[in-house]
């Protein structure tokens, strides 16, 4: 997780760090500019951070569980009930934004591999009452690239 000095700064201060935040991000305009900005500015903790907060953030839009989260993730239970409350008080524009980011075509790619992911779970769930899950994942058939 990122690390914030525990110091209080001033409010004027505060603001004025928000500002340009908000106006370094505004003035990137392209892929070309953002990418090599964001590798040199952002260490690979933040970026591994914000990457997950960000999927995080799409699983709870598409109401996964805390158990799938947590499996294809690598969260804890207490981070993902954290951010489940505190997706649930975004606002209408985040929550669009979030939407949009799903909808995108690449997105796809991405839902699939996480859906890879899951399938041990999934399974391990159906293995209780299906004899073809409990032999599959038995059988580790799971694992093997398609």
């Amino acid at each position: 997780m990122g690390r914030v000095s525990k110091k209080i700064i001033d409010q004027k201060l505060e603001i004025e760090l928000e500002e340009q935040l908000s106006f370094v991000i505004q003035s990137l305009t392209s892929k070309t500019e953002i990418s090599p900005f964001l590798n040199e500015f952002l260490t690979s903790e933040e970026k591994t951070m914000l990457g997950k907060r960000l999927v995080l953030y799409m699983m709870l839009y598409k109401n996964f569980t805390s158990s799938q989260i947590h499996a294809a993730l690598s969260m804890s239970y207490e981070t993902i009930r954290w951010y489940k409350e505190v997706f649930g008080n975004k606002s209408a524009v985040f929550k669009s934004t979030i939407e949009r980011l799903i909808k995108r075509e690449k997105s796809k790619e991405f839902w699939q591999k996480i859906e890879k992911i899951l399938e041990p779970f999934a399974l391990v769930l159906s293995a209780k009452t299906d004899m073809k899950a409990r032999a599959k994942l038995g059988s580790g058939d799971f694992w093997k690239d398609e």
